[in-house]
C-alpha cells in the first residue's frame, strides 16, 4: 500500500477516535465530578487517552511492514489490540452520550419557550430540579452498562478463532449428473499478518481435511501487505489438498505492495501447490464431461485489475462455470445478469467481523457498505456465495460474525418425468 495514503488515514482515524474520547471522558469527568469522588478516577484515563493517541497511530502504521512476529512485533500486535479494546467500545458509548446530550438541550429549549409563553407558570409548579437520588441512580446506571461494549469486546478477541462451518446446497441448471455431489470447499481473506500465531491456520487446515473436498478454493487476500507475512503460514499452505486440487484468485490486499513483491507472492503461492487463476480459467472433468472454475484478479475498492472476458476465453458455450472473484461488487458490475457465470464464490466483507444474530437473521455493520456481505445470493439461474473469511483486519477481533470454512454441494436438476 501507498505508505502516504496510509499514513493519511492513519492520522485521520487517530483524530476522529481522539474525538470520541474527548465526548466521552468529558462525560465522565462530569459524573466523577458530581459525585465528589477522587479526582484521579478521570485524570487517570485522560493520561491513558493522550498515550494511545501517540502509539496508535505508530503502531498502525508500522504494522504494514510487519512480516515476523519477533518480540518487538508482538508487542505492537498487543498495543494495537490494547488500543481497539480503548477505543472501539467507546463508539456507542460516545453515541449515547451525544443522544443524551441532544435530549437535555432540547428540553431546555423546550423549557424556555414555555417559560417565554407563561412566565408565571414556573411559580405555580413544584420545582424544576428532578429528584437528585433518581438522577444520580440513573447516572450510575448507564455508566455501569457502558462497562458492557468493553466486555464485549474483550470476549471478540478470543472468538478470532472459533473457526464456523457453513454448508450450502446450490443446483446448478446445466450441472453434468457426473459432477452431481461435487463438494466445493471454500475459505478466504487469510490476512497472515494479522495473526499472532499459526494454529488457527494450521487447524483451518485439519478441519479442511476432514470435509475431504472435490476442490478446495481460495477467494484473495492472503496477506495484509507484504509476501513474507505467508511464511508465517507456509508450512501448513503447503498440505492443503483436494481430490481435483487447490485453487485461487487474488484479493485487493495481496496488490498492497510493490511490483516486485506482488510477483513475489504470486510465486509464492504457486509454488505452494495452489493453482493460481489470474484472469484465466481450468476446465475440470469427470467421465467425459466439463465444467469450468474460473477466476478473475481484483477489481474493487480503486483496483481494475479484473478481466472477465480473458477468463472466460476456451470455454465451452453453456458449460457450467464457477468464478472465483475477491470483491463480492464485482457480482453487480459485470457477472450478474450479464456473464456466463452460474456461480460466483467471493470473500473481502469479513462479514464486517462485527455483527449479531437475532431471532435467525444476522445484522453487520458490512450490510452499511455492501449489498451482498455474507451468505447465499441467488438471481435466476445464478449464484453468488460471499465468504466471511478465515482472519482479521483491521481491529483483530470477531463480534457474532465468526471465521468461517465454507461447504458448498452442487447439484444437478432433477430429471423431469412424464
Amino acid at each position: 500500500m501507498d505508505p502516504k495514503r496510509w499514513l493519511w488515514f492513519v492520522l485521520t482515524s487517530a483524530i476522529v477516535l481522539f474525538a470520541i474520547d474527548v465526548v466521552v471522558l468529558t462525560a465522565w469527568q462530569r459524573f466523577v465530578r458530581q459525585r465528589g469522588w477522587n479526582r484521579w478516577l478521570y485524570r487517570i484515563p485522560w493520561v491513558v487517552a493522550l498515550v494511545f493517541l501517540v502509539l496508535s497511530p505508530y503502531v498502525s502504521y508500522q504494522r504494514t511492514s510487519i512480516t515476523n512476529l519477533n518480540r518487538l512485533e508482538e508487542g505492537m500486535f498487543l498495543v494495537f489490540a490494547a488500543s481497539t479494546l480503548w477505543y472501539l467500545p467507546k463508539i456507542p458509548i460516545a453515541l449515547g452520550v451525544i443522544i443524551a446530550g441532544g435530549f437535555r438541550m432540547v428540553k431546555r429549549i423546550v423549557g424556555r419557550v414555555l417559560e417565554w409563553i407563561k412566565p408565571t407558570q414556573r411559580n405555580q409548579q413544584q420545582p424544576l430540579a428532578i429528584n437528585s437520588g433518581r438522577r444520580q441512580a440513573l447516572g450510575t446506571l448507564a455508566w455501569s452498562g457502558a462497562m458492557i461494549p468493553f466486555g464485549i469486546v474483550g470476549k471478540g478477541f478470543f472468538d478470532t478463532d472459533d473457526l464456523t462451518i457453513y454448508e450450502e446446497e446450490i443446483v446448478l441448471r446445466s450441472l453434468p449428473r457426473a459432477f452431481d455431489g461435487i463438494r466445493i470447499v471454500q475459505i478466504s481473506d487469510i490476512h497472515a499478518g494479522s495473526w499472532r500465531s499459526p494454529d488457527p491456520f494450521r487447524r483451518a487446515r485439519a478441519m479442511i481435511e476432514q470435509l475431504k473436498p472435490d476442490v478446495l478454493v481460495i477467494t484473495g487476500d492472503f496477506v495484509n501487505f507484504d509476501p513474507k507475512e505467508l511464511e508465517f503460514i507456509r508450512r501448513d499452505l503447503v498440505r492443503l489438498r483436494a481430490d481435483v486440487g487447490v485453487f485461487a484468485s487474488l484479493g485487493n490486499h495481496d496488490h498492497y505492495c510493490s511490483p516486485q513483491n506482488h510477483s513475489l507472492l504470486r510465486s509464492m503461492i504457486s509454488n505452494s501447490g495452489i493453482k493460481l487463476l489470474v484472469n484465466t480459467n481450468v476446465p475440470l472433468t469427470v467421465s467425459g464431461e466439463t465444467i469450468y472454475l474460473l477466476g478473475t484478479d481484483n477489481t474493487g475498492l480503486g483496483q481494475n485489475f479484473a478481466d472477465l472476458p480473458a477468463a472466460l476465453v476456451g470455454v465451452e458455450p453453456g458449460a457450467p462455470t464457477i468464478l472465483l472473484a475477491h470483491d463480492p461488487t464485482f457480482w453487480d458490475k459485470q457477472v450478474r445478469r450479464k456473464a456466463p457465470v452460474d456461480l460466483m464464490l467471493s470473500g473481502h466483507t469479513h462479514g464486517g467481523q462485527v455483527g449479531i444474530h437475532f431471532l435467525g437473521v444476522e445484522l453487520s455493520v458490512a450490510q452499511v457498505v455492501y449489498k451482498q456481505w455474507a451468505g447465499l445470493y441467488r438471481d435466476g439461474e445464478q449464484y453468488l456465495y460471499v465468504n466471511r473469511g478465515l482472519g482479521t483486519v483491521g481491529p483483530p477481533i470477531r463480534i457474532g460474525i465468526p471465521p468461517e470454512i465454507t461447504v458448498l454441494t452442487l447439484r444437478s436438476p432433477k430429471p423431469q418425468y412424464g
